[in-house]
């Protein structure tokens, strides 16, 4: 069942905004005031052009602005839902690790560790961490949560050798992995190289994440580089499409390379 909208608001017909703008910011300031949380239903298109008095042309519009705006969901078949904040993630300036990005934003991760052993480098990684075939890497695959909802799912590679004794830590729970590399190993992340996919979920990543198989996923593919422009981390990260988002800043005259010496 829908949510019964209180107060409807006062369309100004003779003015110079837009009916559909009008409805747009009414609607807009419901739902970043926490009036309309997350996950609730709004009224269909019908109900809401007889409460207002206006063509179903305009509820569509002011719908479709804040569709592309991010503030609602339209699902075929089941009607529009007032949609999760994303989180934002740094895709080429953030290289603190989403532990440390979400304390930053007061969030709380949690971790839980799938897979963490040593296993032989096979030859792509090899490739993209400068080892050769066959040497050992850390493998870690982890499904991390915000805020108690699962996020994302994540393996991460890196050369045993640069990290003794790694996979006998504690990775769970609230740890962070490039925490524990910066103060434990002197080895901060300082660059990387990054790339987004899309893409969608199969049986078990739906089954982990809480999705439908078929879901769209982004893919976040990464080589971290340490002091030296060494390769540290490879990781791919497979992130809820309906709950993340990456954003990228671009500082005027800033070159990758410089970032590196």
């Amino acid at each position: 069942m829908s949510v019964q909208l209180d107060n409807p608001p006062q369309i100004d017909r003779s003015g110079a905004s837009p009916l559909y703008h009008q409805l747009r910011q009414w609607l807009a300031s419901k739902i970043l005031s926490g009036e309309l949380q997350p996950g609730t239903q709004l009224p269909g298109d019908h109900e809401l052009s007889e409460r207002l008095a206006v063509s179903r042309g305009v509820v569509r519009q002011a719908l479709s602005e804040l569709r592309n705006d991010g503030l609602i969901e339209r699902e075929r078949g089941r009607g529009t839902f007032v949609a999760a904040p994303k989180t934002a993630q740094g895709l080429i300036g953030g290289l603190r690790g989403l532990a440390d990005d979400a304390a930053f934003r007061g969030q709380r991760v949690e971790s839980t560790v799938l897979r963490f052993v040593e296993a032989a480098a096979d030859e792509h990684v090899a490739t993209l961490l400068h080892i050769e075939p066959g040497e050992p890497v850390v493998e870690l695959e982890r499904l991390r949560s915000l805020d108690g909802e699962p996020w994302v799912l994540v393996i991460s590679r890196l050369p045993a050798a640069l990290v003794p004794g790694l996979v006998q830590r504690d990775l769970g729970g609230p740890a962070s992995l490039y925490r524990i590399l910066r103060q434990d190993y002197a080895l901060p992340i300082v660059g990387s190289v990054r790339r987004v996919e899309a893409a969608v979920t199969d049986a078990r990543e739906a089954h982990l994440l809480r999705m439908r198989v078929g879901e769209p996923l982004l893919v976040l593919r990464s080589i971290g580089y340490t002091t030296g422009g060494k390769p540290l981390d490879y990781f791919i990260a497979r992130h809820r499409g309906d709950r993340s988002a990456f954003e990228v800043s671009l500082p005027p005259g800033s070159h990758f390379e410089e970032q590196l010496t």
